[in-house]
């Protein structure tokens, strides 16, 4: 016998006192309890499916040193951040007008430091 005694309720029956795991056995049509619901399957995954080191490449015109500074192929992409963080400098001032506050986080703070440094 398990611990805690004999099982008490009904099989396939919510608890009349849990009204939030009645809701798992709603029988209605269109319930996703009832399986009314046309989900589609996932297609199924296996290891065999990942590529493996031993497989042969899939980019067979692309050189092996693409996206590096060095090398045959296409150099690295260009890094937009310093041109980004630097549009952010016109918002300095309204940013500024929080760091006085002493609820304001130190992440504010960190990152109104962080702008104007670029």
């Amino acid at each position: 016998m398990p611990r805690g005694g004999k099982r008490q309720g009904t099989p396939g029956k919510g608890y009349s006192n849990r009204t939030d795991l009645i809701q798992n056995y709603d029988q209605q049509a269109g319930s996703p309890a009832a399986g009314g619901m046309d989900m589609p399957a996932a297609p199924m995954q296996t290891p065999d499916d990942s590529p493996n080191l031993t497989d042969p490449t899939q980019l067979p015109d692309e050189p092996i040193t693409a996206g590096l500074r060095s090398g045959p192929g296409a150099g690295p992409t260009r890094d937009t951040r310093m041109e980004e963080t630097q549009q952010l400098q016109r918002f300095l001032p309204l940013i500024g007008l929080y760091l006085d506050n002493p609820d304001t986080p130190d992440s504010v703070r960190s990152l109104f430091r962080y702008i104007k440094g670029a």
